[in-house]
């Protein structure tokens, strides 16, 4: 017997002091108190469980096993009965079995008796000389050996008692005797057999009654073994559940204890966390200390600052006239600037209307050269130097404005000097006069009237022929009636031609510059004398030639 002494057992009643305190302590030892951390939807239970309630639990579960192994041993003792129950029912069935086998030997024995009774009979009348016709009629073998052994009916009429005397003799007497004597033993046998067949009789009839007994209890005994392998079956099935609870309860035990070990980790990480957290609070605490010093220091400081921020606000007023007049300066200076850019701006914009009447003079449209100069990407650089958002002033705004200005003139007036590069404006020759226009004419050999899409200027046999702007040679050599021939492309669709040339001095890929020698003027091809044919084309359409010169001598003269 045992009693509860706070969370243990202490076990009192007819137990030796040694042992009793032995089996307290492995009690307390393995069966200790413990507490189940239940965690849930963010709420934590405690769960204690003290070691009476650990030890109930173990005698629930070692009675279930002891209920579940009674069961199993009386199931097995049960079926070990019925298997001895079916070994004597077999044995039963195998004796009677015997006994119907001997029956059927008895009775075999007799009819082999009988038979050989009959083969005597036959034998005996054979020798007495009697007939079949003598013989009784009766169908029983046996009741014909009687009547021969007692002797015929008595007949009715004194004839066939004459007969009868008349025939028998010494030999028939003794067969009779010795047939009677047989039939003697042959009835004592009988007389065994009946009783031997009585005896086996009644030994069937108790086999049968204990046959029927033993199948009785083997009904009952199959009866009560349904009801034990029911029994048994539900105890297998209870068991397996419970051992599925004991499972379940041993995990549940197995995460707790788990869950436990776990708290009991986080319980000592915050204790250390708790220590460093001191140690930092000590550490902070002499920071403080630190801090205190140094927001003193920092007040004298902040106090020389105010001081010196009042000497400094004393001087801002003089420092903000110095300012307005720099100011009123600067205004100055910018309208000075603004009436130079507006003069530069109008320089420039005068210039750009003698380059584009140069231009208009050749007969090309000046915005579609811009145009073409815009896609020729023309370089551009310099550093990036942010507009300002917004001007103070009125004068500040009128000079930006002003600038802006003169950058599109400027930007247009170097548009307009890559294309006066690029225009032919000079003569391919120094010293010429023209023989034939641009446009119709008579022919000089044919006579007959004929479109000329350039000029004809006559000059010295051999003399230099010139390039009339840069360029870079596409065609150098004979082209039929051309004869010799140079062809200049000088971008932007301006193509040049220098026909019958005595001699070329380029070739296909060369780059030439302004005023470079490219030939010599001569008479090749279909040409009437020393003259240079001289063509401007501008995107393959041909235009006058004599336009370009003006445009040119209009430059040069400015």
């Amino acid at each position: 017997m045992g009693r509860a002494v706070g969370d243990g057992i202490v076990l009192t009643g007819k137990f030796p002091g040694k042992l009793r305190n032995r089996l307290s302590t492995a009690i307390g030892r393995h069966f200790s108190p413990r507490e189940v951390i239940l965690r849930s939807d963010g709420k934590i239970k405690y769960v204690r469980l003290s070691t009476r309630i650990q030890l109930a639990g173990l005698v629930v579960l070692g009675g279930i096993a002891v209920l579940t192994l009674a069961t199993s041993i009386g199931l097995a003792l049960q079926q070990v009965n019925q298997h001895g129950r079916d070994i004597a029912v077999r044995e039963a069935e195998g004796a009677y079995t015997g006994l119907l086998a001997e029956v059927s030997n008895y009775f075999a024995q007799f009819k082999d008796s009988t038979e050989r009774l009959s083969d005597d009979e036959a034998y005996l009348l054979g020798l007495s000389g009697e007939d079949a016709g003598t013989r009784l009629a009766a169908d029983d073998p046996l009741r014909q050996i009687a009547t021969q052994i007692e002797g015929p009916t008595p007949l009715a009429d004194g004839e066939g008692l004459a007969r009868d005397v008349k025939k028998q003799d010494p030999l028939r007497d003794k067969l009779r005797e010795s047939l009677k004597n047989r039939l003697l033993a042959f009835d004592a046998d009988l007389k065994k057999i009946a009783a031997r067949n009585q005896s086996l009789t009644n030994q069937i009839a108790g086999l049968k009654a204990e046959i029927r007994t033993i199948e009785g209890d083997r009904r009952r005994m199959a009866v009560e073994r349904s009801e034990l392998t029911a029994l048994l079956e539900q105890s297998r099935k209870s068991n397996t559940e419970l051992t599925g609870q004991v499972g379940d309860l041993s995990n549940r035990l197995a995460a707790l204890q788990r869950q436990h070990d776990v708290a009991t980790d986080k319980v000592a990480r915050l204790t250390q966390q708790v220590e460093g957290l001191q140690g930092e609070l000590t550490v902070a605490q002499a920071r403080n200390v630190d801090l205190s010093r140094q927001v003193a220091q920092t007040q004298a400081a902040l106090a020389t600052v105010v001081a010196q921020r009042n000497a400094l606000q004393l001087g801002r007023a003089d420092l903000a006239r110095t300012v307005d007049d720099l100011r009123a300066k600067v205004a100055a200076v910018q309208e000075q600037q603004a009436n130079f850019v507006a003069s530069v701006t109008e320089r420039t914009r005068n210039s750009l209307e003698d380059m584009e009447k140069t231009v208009a003079m050749t007969g090309l449209s000046v915005d579609a050269l811009l145009a073409a100069a815009e896609d020729a990407s023309i370089n551009k650089g310099g550093p990036f130097l942010p507009a300002p958002e917004n001007a103070e002033d009125e004068t500040e705004q009128k000079l930006l404005a002003s600038v802006a200005t003169l950058d599109d003139e400027v930007a247009r007036w170097e548009k307009l000097q890559v294309v006066l590069r690029s225009v032919p404006l000079a003569a391919p020759v120094d010293h010429y006069y023209v023989s034939s226009g641009f446009g119709s004419r008579v022919d000089p050999f044919n006579g007959k009237r004929a479109r000329h899409e350039g000029l004809d200027l006559v000059g010295s046999l051999r003399s230099d022929v010139l390039a009339t702007a840069p360029g870079t040679v596409v065609t150098a050599g004979w082209k039929g009636s051309y004869g010799r021939m140079v062809e200049i492309d000088h971008g932007m669709g301006i193509v040049t031609v220098y026909a019958h040339l005595d001699s070329i001095s380029v070739k296909v890929g060369d780059v030439v510059g302004y005023r470079q020698v490219v030939g010599k003027l001569g008479s090749t091809g279909r040409s009437s004398g020393p003259h240079v044919h001289y063509e401007v084309r501008y995107n393959e359409k041909p235009l006058d030639p004599m336009g370009f010169l003006k445009a040119g001598r209009y430059v040069f003269k400015g």
